[in-house]
This record gives structure tokens, sequence and C-alpha cells, in this order.
């Protein structure tokens, strides 16, 4: 026997549509058992994003280290 589901395709287009309307973007949707859904947003749409700081960065500066043979 099948349980009915928590959630709809309606409840994520309702989401998504909701998030285009407010000019934002939608990077990723998570939704648990229990039906619980949990959205993550990016930048506002048409506005760059920030490249991350990388630790590495300050170890190889240039992005050119010496490669080893594994």
């Amino acid at each position: 026997m099948t349980r009915p589901a928590v959630f709809t395709q309606a409840d994520i287009a309702k989401l998504l549509k909701g998030a285009k309307a407010a000019g934002m973007s939608v990077a990723s949707v998570e939704i648990d058992r229990s039906g619980k859904i949990v959205a993550r947003f990016g930048a506002a749409a048409g506005e760059a994003v920030a490249p991350e700081a990388n630790e590495w960065d300050e170890v190889l500066p240039d992005g050119q280290g010496e490669r080893t043979a594994a």
C-alpha cells in the first residue's frame, strides 16, 4: 500500500515561479521524507557571483605548481 505524496509538483512550481518573480535564482531544492521543502537561493538574476576563496591559492599563487607522477 502506498501513501499519498506530502508535496506536489505544483508546490515546487510555485516556489520556482515566486523566486523568478522576485528576481532570485534557485541554486537547489531539497525535499526530505516528511515533505519539508528547503530552497537555497543564489544571487539575484543578472548579478555576478564572486568566486569563493580557495585556500590553495596561497600555496600555489599562480595556479602553476610542480606536478608529480602518482
